[in-house]
């Protein structure tokens, strides 16, 4: 009996050891072995020991799963940590991804962009193929921008209003750098929507009102004002600033796009035959003054009336509409007056004509208003009225050859000085 419980007590601790070493499975089988055979001798002891120590896979079913178990709990706890490490670092990857994408979003607009940045008055050849020796078929000037279809080391792949061609990467800037200097270089214009649209002096709709635009307008907006309230635009005017409504007109950066030859060529002919108009207009003008053609007589006021055509007539009307159709009708004769004392004065062309085309002078001949104007017939009746007066030597700026808004300096009239 002692030999029993000692044998059994070792077969315990045996079997307490062989759970701590993670081989429960084969220490518990060869104590369990040597407890059975206790009246069966040493050798057959030693024979099951041998047997059992040579086969430990013939352990029971239930023992090795213990093992797998017991093998599988680690892996389970680095599968929750590596499980939770990646929640973690899915949540800062969300993070990131989302600043990144608002970034992306913000850039979004010029991300496939570039802007020509060569110098002022010269413009970048649009070419065929990225070869200097292609064939030319558009331009670009500076501040212009361009889709970037393919980008390369030397040359990059652009379409750009009507042209698709290749352009030399090395006066160019893309992306984000593009972005910058277009806010740089390009200017803000503000493109009235509506036809009446009044230009003020203030941020008010009780201030002095400076012109009234139509619809397609386009006025630079003034980086030198003062800030006002979000609903007016500060905007050039002259050497003045004016206030226009934010209601009546779009803003946005006036980034230039290409031209093609065709559109190049074309406007070549356009100036050239504008400008043989012009001279032979002029020509004419000072054939006819040679002639006597045009006469000057002294009307019953005493005031100087100048002969005219009726083309004459509606060119006036035209130009006082464009200058002064939202001034009164003696803002309205004021205008008429000016261009009347310049065809009068010698130090201009000595036509109505002559002195309304006249470079640099009356910013609605170039834009391309007056012509506008003069192809819908849109002059007022007043305007009519005023052209007519002056041709007839009414003037009530006291000679003045010319005219600006603003209240002092001169003759103030309506809204602008004649000087």
């Amino acid at each position: 009996m002692k030999f029993r419980k000692l044998v059994f007590e070792c077969g315990l601790i045996a079997a307490s050891v062989a759970v701590i070493s993670a081989s429960s499975a084969v220490s518990v089988s060869a104590a369990e072995t040597v407890a059975d055979s206790a009246n069966a001798g040493s050798e057959q002891n030693e024979t099951e020991n041998s047997k059992t120590n040579q086969n430990p896979q013939e352990d029971s079913g239930d023992e090795l799963e213990e093992k797998v178990s017991e093998e599988e709990v680690p892996e389970k706890e680095v599968s929750e940590k590596e499980a939770s490490e990646e929640e973690t670092s899915g949540e800062e990857s969300s993070v990131d991804e989302a600043s990144e994408e608002q970034t992306s979003e913000e850039s979004s607009e010029w991300a496939d962009k570039l802007l020509v940045v060569v110098e002022e008055d010269t413009s970048l050849n649009i070419r065929k193929e990225p070869d200097t020796d292609s064939e030319i078929i558009g331009k670009m000037s500076r501040g212009a921008a361009a889709e970037v279809v393919e980008q390369g080391e030397e040359w990059s792949k652009i379409v750009s209003g009507d042209v698709e061609g290749y352009v030399c990467n090395e006066y160019c800037v893309f992306a984000g750098e593009a972005e910058a200097q277009a806010a740089e270089i390009c200017t803000t214009e503000a493109t009235v929507t509506a036809d009446g649209v009044r230009l003020r002096g203030d941020a008010s709709t009780e201030s002095a009102i400076y012109k009234v635009m139509e619809e397609g307008e386009s006025l630079t907006v003034s980086d030198d004002a003062e800030e006002t309230e979000s609903s007016w635009i500060p905007v050039e005017y002259g050497d003045d600033v004016a206030y226009v409504s934010a209601d009546y007109v779009d803003v946005e950066l006036a980034v230039g796009e290409a031209v093609s030859m065709e559109e190049i060529y074309e406007q070549q002919a356009a100036e050239k035959a504008a400008a043989e108009q012009a001279a032979a207009e002029q020509a004419a003008a000072e054939q006819a003054a040679a002639n006597e053609d045009v006469t000057a007589q002294t009307s019953a006021s005493g005031s100087t009336a100048v002969s005219a055509s009726s083309d004459d007539l509606t060119l006036l009307a035209a130009i006082i509409y464009c200058e002064a159709g939202g001034e009164s009708y003696e803002g309205q004769l004021a205008v008429g007056a000016v261009v009347m004392n310049r065809v009068k004065s010698g130090s201009f062309p000595n036509s109505v004509s002559g002195v309304i085309y006249q470079s640099g002078q009356f910013s609605p001949a170039s834009s391309g208003k007056l012509s506008r104007i003069l192809g819908n017939g849109s002059a007022t009746s007043s305007c009519y009225q005023a052209a007519q007066a002056a041709i007839n030597g009414e003037d009530n700026t006291g000679g003045a050859l010319y005219f600006r808004a603003g209240s002092s300096g001169g003759t103030v009239i309506g809204n602008q000085v004649f000087y």
